[in-house]
């Protein structure tokens, strides 16, 4: 993608701020925008009459939510001056992966939910990276696809994709990038990771956040869909997706469902024996459990040791820490090892049925006809 984006010439300058807005029909805008009344008029899901939708997120629900970001575009362009304008040696030294997935506030940008709500526009990013990279003396810049360039380029990829895919691009079925896989369909499961109930504190810790910041960090991402879909609970990437696209500020329906195709190794990724653990992943990262102990407060006092696998704690350990496993808190809902090599094999056969199914349906290869002289 790299050299195609090359190939298409410098990226333009963002346009200037129209100082007087076009005449418009005030009718034909409500029935085409459909413009909210107030703040609780969230958009709604594809292909459903508005009149079906409540908000996910109602006046009282509001009332208990931290936000990561404000809404706007005066509180995006703040973001960006602070984070990256003033910040040029940040600019330059960006690395994605070095970011911190258990840090208690974003410990990247915090652009993204700017982004997908047309709050600031990728141009305008683009050319704040460039000035400030100029201005880091910074002699080797990180490069793409880990620094801050390779985040727009990564996500310019991902609309191409979703272009390509056409109206199919939110589904497996119809969709030419999905592979063709027989997920479970178990609401009990589905709901237990949605409310952040699998007795999985790092699982859990996440799906918190999500629920009442409405952001997770990618890594936690990751790990939250590795395990509702091939991971551990084997359920669709489509419900996922749909979860997400509903609670995250940030919420992208290119960028979404390309992120669940890959997790998910249903497209783009096929490396489905790297699973993420729901346990020691993030235990090196945060061997005290503080991101759990904030998202968990139920889990607060429990010991370090105990923290990533509370059932483990002896019942004294549990009683001194205010808690019982299975009472207050769910016992894990899957034995994560067991189940994570069951579900490889789940695609692995998988993959071979799809690959034998495309084979099959390969138009028959031409024979050449060698002339004799």
């Amino acid at each position: 993608f790299e050299p195609l984006f090359e190939r298409i010439g410098p990226v333009k300058q963002p346009l200037e701020e129209p100082t007087i807005l076009p005449h418009r029909n005030s009718t034909i805008a409500d029935e085409l925008y459909q413009v909210p009344k107030k703040p609780t008029d969230l958009p709604w899901p594809r292909n459903t009459p508005r009149e079906n939708v409540t908000p996910n997120w109602g006046a009282d629900d509001c009332k208990n939510l931290t936000p990561i970001v404000r809404g706007g575009e005066t509180h995006a362009l703040q973001q960006l001056k602070i984070n990256l304008v003033l910040k040029p040696k940040y600019v330059a030294t960006y690395s994605k992966p070095q970011t911190s997935p258990t840090a208690l506030s974003p410990s990247t940008t915090g652009l993204s939910p700017y982004l997908s709500s047309g709050c600031i526009s990728p141009r305008t990013v683009w050319w704040a990276i460039q000035k400030a990279l100029k201005q880091s003396n910074v002699k080797n810049p990180t490069k793409p696809p880990v620094s801050l360039e390779g985040q727009l380029l990564w996500r310019d990829f991902n609309y191409l994709m979703a272009h390509s895919a056409g109206e199919n691009w939110g589904q497996m079925e119809g969709n030419k990038y999905c592979r063709q896989i027989p997920w479970d369909n178990d609401s009990e499961l589905l709901n237990a990771w949605k409310n952040g109930q699998t007795g999985y504190p790092w699982i859990d810790a996440c799906m918190m956040q999500l629920k009442t910041e409405g952001w997770i960090h990618h890594l936690g991402r990751h790990a939250v869909a590795c395990f509702l879909t091939r991971g551990d609970l084997w359920q669709s990437w489509e419900q996922g997706a749909l979860h997400f696209e509903s609670h995250l500020l940030d919420a992208d329906y290119a960028l979404n469902n390309f992120n669940w195709l890959w997790l998910s190794c249903s497209g783009f990724f096929h490396q489905y024996f790297r699973c993420y653990s729901p346990i020691a992943f993030q235990k090196k990262k945060d061997p005290s459990g503080f991101y759990i102990r904030k998202y968990l407060p139920k889990l607060a006092k429990l010991p370090d040791k105990y923290i990533y696998e509370p059932w483990k704690a002896p019942i004294t350990v549990q009683e001194a820490a205010g808690i019982r496993v299975g009472v207050d808190y769910p016992k894990p809902i899957v034995e994560h090892t067991g189940i994570c090599k069951e579900n490889m094999s789940k695609m692995a056969a998988a993959f071979k049925a799809n690959k034998e199914a495309a084979e099959m349906n390969e138009p028959p290869k031409k024979k050449l006809k060698i002339q004799k002289q």
